[in-house]
């Protein structure tokens, strides 16, 4: 049943990212993801390596999923499905934290799932998180994304393929949206497609929002779990090759949560933050008052 799931979802996502009609399917899949795992598979602890997060697994005919954040995860499914809708109707909970452990439970869903059900799938778990963030994005800016920007050249007509892209419209800021499973492999990628709009539009046009399921690594026959985080590359990443704007976790890292408070200040945050600093993110500048300017109007007689 998940597959057939995932793969109406995966067609349907091909064209109509940001069309309602989408919700249906990306509700579906999530759905029937947490019930084969509720109602079919076995929870299981797991050694937790990494400072104050407790984690498990599930494991189904020999098979055993990722680690699973036992702080963030929701058994309650309706809680979860229903939770989801609310997103994509714009209704965020007052409690940013609730909305925080839903959405990671949905993104967390599939993947898991996809794990006990099938040996050495890594593409389509990537592919069904692509699907729900950037559908959760472009119904939020009410944006369809694009995979392609043209290229200005003095000659020759090109495009380059590249992240989910939104042109929010005019006086509006673009938007660059990588999303990744994990940024072990290839991660300088992000900042190098970030740079490249950097060069071509200018500095601060595209504003570049990562966004990251885990860096979790499970250890099956040692039955660990630790996360894998490189804060001094990201940092080099970040001051010489191109800034991202922001950096957005299903399940922070406190490691790479540290680097807002140091140079270059790279803000990692949970996507659920997303939702309620989207309005914010959309607007190209981020101009503040003059103080000197307030006080001299008050002057003025």
């Amino acid at each position: 049943m998940i597959e057939t799931a995932y793969r109406a979802l995966q067609r349907a996502g091909s064209n109509s990212l940001g069309d309602r009609s989408l919700d249906a399917h990306l509700i579906t899949c999530v759905r029937e993801s947490l019930n084969l795992l509720a109602t079919t598979a076995t929870r299981a602890p797991v050694t937790s390596l990494v400072p104050g997060k407790t984690y498990f697994g599930f494991t189904l005919d020999g098979r055993a999923s990722r680690a699973v954040n036992a702080g963030l995860f929701v058994d309650d499914i309706d809680e979860v499905i229903e939770a989801l809708e609310r997103v994509l109707r714009g209704d965020y909970p007052e409690d940013p934290a609730d909305l925080h452990q839903a959405l990671y439970t949905a993104a967390i869903s599939y993947p898991a799932a996809r794990d006990v059900t099938t040996t050495g799938d890594r593409k389509s778990p990537g592919t069904f998180l692509e699907l729900l963030v950037a559908h959760l994005v472009a119904t939020t800016f009410g944006v369809r994304p694009g995979r392609q920007i043209s290229v200005p050249t003095l000659d020759i007509q090109l495009t380059l393929p590249t992240d989910f892209v939104f042109d929010l419209g005019p006086e509006k800021s673009r938007i660059h949206l990588p999303v990744k499973a994990s940024t072990r492999e290839r991660v300088i990628q992000v900042w190098a497609h970030q740079r490249v709009l950097d060069g071509m539009h200018g500095v601060n046009r595209f504003r570049g929002l990562l966004v990251v399921l885990a860096e979790t690594n499970r250890q099956t026959q040692a039955n660990t779990v630790t996360e894998v985080c490189l804060p001094d590359q990201w940092t080099a990443y970040q001051m010489y090759i191109a800034q991202l704007h922001r950096v957005y976790y299903f399940d922070v890292p406190d490691k790479y949560r540290r680097l807002r408070d140091t140079y270059p200040f790279l803000e990692v945050k949970t996507f659920a933050d997303f939702f309620y600093e989207h309005a914010e993110i959309a607007q190209p500048g981020l101009a503040i008052d003059s103080v000197v300017e307030e006080s001299l109007d008050d002057t003025v007689v």
